[in-house]
């Protein structure tokens, strides 16, 4: 079972400045539509500025951006000596579906890292590191602040990509939110 790193800080900008880890998709917060689908006493790391009702840290300077949130989940995790770390995002929810075929494709290729992919973009924040390579990577990237997720991943050894199916699309806009409960609500 891997040690998770859930982003959940972002300023939500493309939402009207929004915090969207709280926006609601088919009655819960997208933080914990997210939570729910961890393997059952994983350790979390939840990074976000926001008061969300639960154990969390922030990275420093606040909205210090991807590469900083996963420093400060990794450095919050530090104390559990596991094996892998997942790297998920709140407005990512459904990612965690994921989550068996990236330990799959870590286990079976010994790269350092394995990463969904979607429509032919890797998703960083869709990912399991070995943890050991995250910290390698995270040392080589120095300061964290204002660096996107790419970065880091660029530092990994070697990656694995994960053909994912549209659980790991995220939800930047308003538009992507209505289409998404839409899209619920005919499977229902």
């Amino acid at each position: 079972m891997p040690g998770v790193i859930v982003l959940a800080g972002g300023r939500g900008q493309r939402m009207g400045g929004v915090d969207k880890a709280s926006v609601r998709l088919a009655g819960e917060r997208l933080i914990d539509r997210l939570l729910r689908q961890l393997p059952y006493g994983a350790p979390v790391a939840v990074v976000s500025p926001y008061r969300l009702g639960m154990p969390q840290v922030c990275e420093s300077p606040l909205f210090g951006g991807p590469a900083a949130g996963i420093a400060a989940g990794h450095a919050a995790l530090a104390g559990d000596a596991r094996a892998t770390t997942a790297v998920f995002a709140a407005d990512a929810p459904d990612s965690p579906q994921v989550l068996p075929a990236l330990h799959k494709a870590l286990g079976s290729s010994g790269a350092d890292v394995a990463v969904a992919a979607l429509d032919g973009s890797l998703q960083p924040l869709c990912a399991l590191w070995r943890t050991k390579a995250l910290t390698r990577a995270l040392e080589e990237l120095g300061d964290p602040r204002n660096k996107p997720a790419m970065h880091l991943l660029r530092l990994a050894g070697t990656i694995t990509e994960v053909e994912a199916t549209p659980a790991v699309r995220d939800i930047d806009t308003l538009d992507e939110l209505r289409l998404r409960r839409e899209r619920l609500a005919t499977q229902r």
